[in-house]
């Protein structure tokens, strides 16, 4: 009774007109965390069902060239979690489309809705086609065993349609930062930053995905009573987390390619973001990244060494290079909030000489070769790992291990929240960038962007 007497509620308010101003004062404070939470919680649901619709068929077929059951199961059971989580993350971006952005940003939203009409009606058309293919998929798991052919055709499908559904949204969220000619439908889809998000985001969502195998897994493994059980998830656990930090190894450099993308057509959101007041978040994300290679080091090296396997100890060594290396990318580079502070003090000198200013904090070259360092370690700490993997016996794993494939799957949140929280904020007070402002969602002529006088 109580869902459908807010369903009414809300079709009662659609039944009227729009509101003809967006809400202001305390007002808007509200409508923004009210947005901005579900967005969030619907982002954390939809890239875990769209990484999976993706890799799901990837390790169905590894299974079927190495003739391996159990990547046959991790896979059923990948197909059963979309099954169950695709009408949350729908019930959510409904809510979201037709209550909230409709209510809160309804001129907002007619005006985005007809600038990016194709690639919404292609999205929306992608979806339909995303959601039969997963049901599809999972449900002729058995009735097509014999034609295993056919079902991994299936899946094929089912992870393009999930890539492409997924594409046409990053056009639009693109298209809010760095706005192109509207009515050319070329470059609105081959903006400058749509391609760029795009490889960041399904790289993002293949790494999640296997970051939370690996504390589902995890769980699993600590409950689990026999001793087949028990193998599987402690493999299942160790594949995921392998999987999710080879792809965060590309991060670095996408997301450095993604960064320059936006400082070079949306210039005042890379200003904010490096120097001004999301500065202390992009440092915070810099030094998150360190956080997850270092804690997944240390499962690699508690991993081996519960069955004594060679490869431990530099494994061991490796953890303190990148605690080290975590240490210089936490350094900020001014020693205030913002840049324009520490400059409008006339403090903007090195700390020795009474100044804000930290050079050890600056983006090139000390952030630049903390990522270089990060990467190498992390790579020598996967094939170090690998290396040693013939002498794991699955199911021989303690908590220990457990412990830090679920805290890996935290971290990945804290992350993808993070990075979300800085890319939407970055454009603020605008909701299409230089065009149409929050405040009474008016169109605006765009304004000069600052320039800083200091590096990183």
């Amino acid at each position: 009774m109580i869902t459908l007497a807010v369903i009414w509620t809300a079709l009662h308010r659609l039944a009227g007109e729009l509101p003809s101003t967006a809400p202001q004062g305390s007002n808007i404070v509200a409508a923004q965390v009210a947005i901005g939470s579900l967005f969030s919680l619907h982002i954390l649901i939809a890239g875990l069902v769209s990484g999976a619709a993706e890799l799901g068929p990837a390790i169905e077929f590894l299974g079927y060239m190495r003739q391996r059951r159990s990547y046959d199961r991790l896979a059923h059971g990948m197909g059963r979690f979309i099954t169950y989580y695709f009408s949350v993350s729908s019930t959510i971006a409904i809510l979201l489309i037709t209550v909230l952005l409709v209510g809160y940003w309804g001129h907002f939203w007619t005006t985005i809705v007809t600038i990016a009409w194709w690639p919404l009606f292609i999205e929306a058309w992608t979806f339909v086609l995303q959601v039969s293919l997963a049901y599809l998929w999972y449900y002729t798991w058995d009735p097509l065993r014999g034609f295993k052919g056919v079902h991994m055709a299936v899946g094929g499908l089912l992870a393009i349609a999930s890539f492409l559904q997924v594409y046409m949204i990053d056009v639009v969220a693109s298209y809010m930062l760095t706005p192109t000619n509207p009515q050319n439908p070329i470059r609105l889809v081959l903006n400058p930053t749509s391609y760029p998000l795009t490889v960041h985001r399904t790289v993002g969502n293949l790494a999640y995905v296997g970051f939370v195998i690996g504390a589902f897994c995890a769980i699993r493994f600590l409950r689990a009573k026999k001793a087949a059980d028990k193998a599987f998830y402690d493999w299942a656990g160790s594949f995921g987390l392998l999987w999710g930090i080879s792809l965060t190894l590309l991060q670095p450099v996408v997301g450095y390619s993604y960064a320059k993308e936006i400082q070079l057509h949306a210039y005042g959101s890379w200003y904010k973001m490096m120097f001004g007041t999301l500065s202390p978040l992009f440092l915070w994300q810099i030094t998150l990244l360190g956080i997850m290679f270092l804690t997944a080091t240390l499962y690699f090296a508690r991993r081996l060494r519960s069955n004594g396997a060679r490869g431990a100890g530099l494994l061991k060594a490796m953890a303190v290079g990148l605690v080290l290396t975590t240490l210089l990318a936490a350094q900020p580079y001014h020693l205030g909030l913002t840049y324009d502070a520490v400059v409008g003090a006339g403090l903007n000198r090195p700390f020795w000489e009474g100044g804000l200013i930290n050079p050890l904090g600056s983006m090139i070259p000390w952030k630049v070769l903390a990522l270089m360092f990060y990467t190498l370690l992390a790579i020598a700490a996967v094939v170090w790992y690998l290396r040693g993997l013939p002498g794991v016996i699955w199911g021989a794993a303690r908590r220990g291990e457990q412990r830090l494939l679920m805290l890996m799957a935290v971290l990945t949140i804290l992350m993808m929240v993070t990075m979300g929280f800085i890319r939407e904020n970055s454009r603020a007070p605008f909701l299409i960038s230089g065009e149409m402002t929050i405040q009474g969602q008016q169109n605006i002529q765009p304004t000069a962007s600052p320039s800083p006088s200091g590096g990183g």
